[in-house]
């Protein structure tokens, strides 16, 4: 009986250890495969290469219209950033000034990779909306 209560216990510090993220994308022009990636730390949000700060990241293909998935991540501050690769070539198109040709987006609907103003706490529930 003592082991039964002590599991019970420790699953449910699990539970309430556990936040859900709901993301919803507005306006997605064309389908494609979406890239999206949930970062908790500056380094993982402003590049490419830091595994170690990202908490979740999906590639999925999708159509047009919206796009709503739910994340279970711990609390935390967190950025969203995301792009929607339309000829399925692996990379974000940009012209040859830079600029994206592609769908991109970021969480707060922030022009720029920069974390500070794309970054969200998360409790327990939050819901970010995306518009492209």
């Amino acid at each position: 009986m003592k082991y039964l209560f002590s599991l019970s216990l420790i699953l449910s510090a699990f539970e309430s250890s556990a936040a859900t993220l709901d993301v919803e994308i507005q306006g997605i022009r064309k389908g494609g495969i979406l890239n999206l990636e949930i970062s908790r730390s500056k380094e993982a949000f402003e590049s490419d290469g830091d595994d170690a700060g990202v908490a979740a990241r999906i590639t999925e293909r999708i159509g047009k219209g919206a796009y709503q998935r739910s994340f279970d991540i711990p609390p935390g501050t967190y950025a969203i950033k995301l792009h929607i690769d339309e000829n399925e070539n692996g990379n974000l198109d940009t012209n040859f000034l830079g600029i994206p040709k592609e769908q991109y987006g970021t969480s707060n609907n922030a022009l720029f990779l920069n974390f500070d103003s794309s970054s969200f706490d998360v409790d327990t529930y939050k819901k970010v909306q995306i518009d492209l």
